[in-house]
């Protein structure tokens, strides 16, 4: 081995200086041990077996003067990992200058650096000058007499630095009381000493920008102006400043690289972003979260359109049986007065009968459906019995149907319910102007959300995105679904729509938005700090009172059963569609006619004309 020659200790001191190292490594939970030693190889032997007979396995690298012999140290894995380092071997800065680079000073790492002389923070200063041991690290220095908890609240800070006892005699389970007594790192590390943390929010649209309490504007950079307050708590509650800047884009990546807050971040230029900001799995790769704030909730809001808009309200009051029952009554009526009026002419002098052949019957039988009365007046009881059933069974018929059509009008439609229904209804769509406004159905997996997106808005271009202002206005005035944030929703709906018209909204949605939390630098040093923090204002409330001001709720349905609604034009237009088709098919029979009285009368003589000389030859 290259270097000084390798340490030894005293024979009757090892074992308890082994065992105190073993009995460290089983109170921190920890089963992986990597360390980095340059002692002799029964010093090195003693030290696995110990381990071995714990429970723990040992990985010992001896040699840390070749840069490229070093182990990876990741930053996060899926398990805790132990750390034994030896300071007084060589190169010992190169190894801490690795970790740094690569962030392994975390809790996923629980380094021990032994020094085994006295105790001496110069001396330990001096080691770790260049060591960005932040306050999420768990470092513990051990020295011949004490143990010391370091780390620095910044790059630039000097090094902290907690008496944790001395370290004679500690067995397991005196450690283990140890850890359980000792404040968390969260709880031991809150002041950071007024340092300033690079920091920036989201601004979209500076031209609406009022301020952070101005609630006119509360659906534009919504999740900044939540955020701010939770930030600016989380400051005071650590003791820290932000040297805040201002950005205008979240962040897209463009060949494997992002702008905007996200590109800064991974550029290593901010430690902390002052919004909330969707956790997407290609943002994950260049910056971490450390707690959600809000869950933000997306959905096709429109005011459920009338029945008449999406069928034919002239024929819904009766079921498929119903009307063929009533065909069938109907005819047969039809047809059992054509039979009654032949025997009529048969053996009455009647002239009535003479008139009920089958098309004068049948004609009867549909203007009685229609209300309409006859000039007919048989002399026979019997007919006139059929005929007045016929009237009755229609009048009865005719109250049930146009009851039936009054209700359907009134009542409210739940025609649309799916996402296919929205696709194939008559509805016009449109979308939120957002930075996801094309990513989430684009990316969506459900084949409704990607058939109505390729059917309802891509042929629509720019065209489908709208303001929230400007959507919800359309909602309001005519057949339109409009994809939106609902809190941005709510908060123009209470402010411009009648009562009624609050009552008349339908939701559904298209897909779920992802959780939104706090962005950090990718394996920032503060994560923790600013989790614990953030998630205990949201367990005293303070994040929901936020949450209140800034995101509005569902507006509330006080007059839902109160007034009426007038019959549109919607309403009558398959009656005026039947009509218009009566008088072309009226038109046409007339034309027929016509044609056949022109045959009859002219071409027919000459054809007789042509047979007689025909004849006369």
């Amino acid at each position: 081995m290259r270097g000084r020659a390798k340490r030894t200790f005293n024979s009757s001191a090892n074992m308890d200086f082994f065992s105190f190292i073993v009995a460290y490594c089983v109170s921190k939970k920890l089963t992986l041990i990597t360390a980095f030693l340059c002692w002799g190889p029964d010093d090195i032997n003693k030290l696995l077996k110990l381990s071995r007979d714990a429970g723990l396995r040992v990985r010992v690298h001896t040699d840390l003067t070749d840069p490229h012999l070093l182990p990876d140290l990741p930053a996060y894995r899926t398990f805790r990992e132990g750390m034994l380092l030896d300071t007084h071997c060589d190169n010992v800065s190169q190894l801490l200058n690795k970790a740094s680079d690569t962030r392994a000073f975390n809790l996923r790492h629980s380094w021990m650096l032994i020094d085994d002389s006295f105790y001496n923070f110069t001396n330990v200063d001096n080691i770790l000058s260049d060591t960005l041991i932040l306050p999420d690290g768990d470092v513990t220095w051990v020295s011949k007499d004490t143990m010391v908890d370091v780390y620095r609240v910044k790059r630039d800070q000097d090094l902290m630095a907690l008496n944790l006892g001395f370290r004679d005699s500690q067995l397991e389970l005196e450690l283990e009381r140890l850890w359980l007594k000792l404040p968390t790192t969260v709880t031991r590390r809150k002041n950071l000493n007024n340092v300033y943390l690079e920091s920036a929010t989201i601004v979209t649209q500076p031209q609406y920008f009022k301020g952070w309490s101005d609630l006119s504007d509360r659906q534009i950079d919504t999740f900044p102006k939540v955020t701010y307050p939770l930030l600016m708590l989380c400051g005071q509650d650590l003791n820290f400043r932000f040297n805040l800047k201002q950005v205008d884009l979240y962040g897209e990546e463009h060949n494997g690289t992002f702008d905007g807050l996200v590109g800064r971040m991974q550029r290593g230029e901010l430690e902390v972003g002052i919004t909330s900001m969707f956790m997407r799995a290609d943002r994950w790769r260049v910056v971490h979260y450390s707690a959600e704030t809000i869950e933000l909730k997306g959905a096709f809001l429109f005011r459920q359109p009338s029945r008449s808009a999406v069928s034919n309200v002239f024929v819904l009051p009766f079921s498929r049986g119903v009307w063929a029952a009533c065909a069938a009554v109907f005819a047969g009526a039809g047809l059992l007065l054509t039979v009654f009026g032949h025997v009529a002419r048969q053996n009455v002098l009647d002239p009535t009968a003479q008139r009920l052949t089958l098309p004068e019957s049948l004609t009867y039988a549909i203007g009685t459906i229609c209300q309409q009365g006859s000039d007919l007046s048989p002399q026979l009881w019997s007919v006139r019995l059929l005929m007045f059933c016929t009237l009755l069974a229609s009048l009865f018929a005719f109250t049930s149907y146009s009851a039936k059509v009054v209700a359907i009008l009134q009542a409210p439609s739940d025609a649309l319910n799916t996402i296919a229904d929205l696709t194939h209804s008559p509805m016009d769509m449109g979308v939120q102007e957002t930075t996801y406004k094309r990513v989430y159905f684009a990316e969506s997996n459900d084949p409704a959300t990607q058939a109505l997106y390729r059917r309802k808005l891509l042929p629509l271009g720019e065209r489908a995105y709208l303001s929230v202002v400007e959507g919800i206005a359309r909602v309001r005035t005519g057949l339109f679904a409009f994809q939106v944030e609902q809190s941005s929703a709510y908060d123009i709906i209470s402010k411009t729509y009648t009562e009624r018209e609050k009552c008349g909204l339908k939701e559904i949605k298209a897909f779920t938005l992802p959780m939104v939390a706090v962005p950090l630098r990718k394996h920032s040093g503060y994560r923790d700090l600013f989790a614990s923090r953030l998630r205990w204002q949201r367990e005293v409330g303070l994040m929901d009172r936020f949450r209140r001001v800034w995101m509005s709720s569902r507006p509330k349905c006080d007059e839902g059963r109160g007034g009426f609604v007038s019959v549109g034009l919607v309403d009558v237009l398959p009656a005026a569609q039947a009509l218009l088709a009566g008088m072309l098919l009226a038109t046409a029979v007339l034309l027929a006619e016509k044609l056949y009285y022109f045959v009859k009368t002219l071409v027919q003589p000459n054809l007789w004309s042509v047979a007689e000389v025909a004849n006369i030859k």
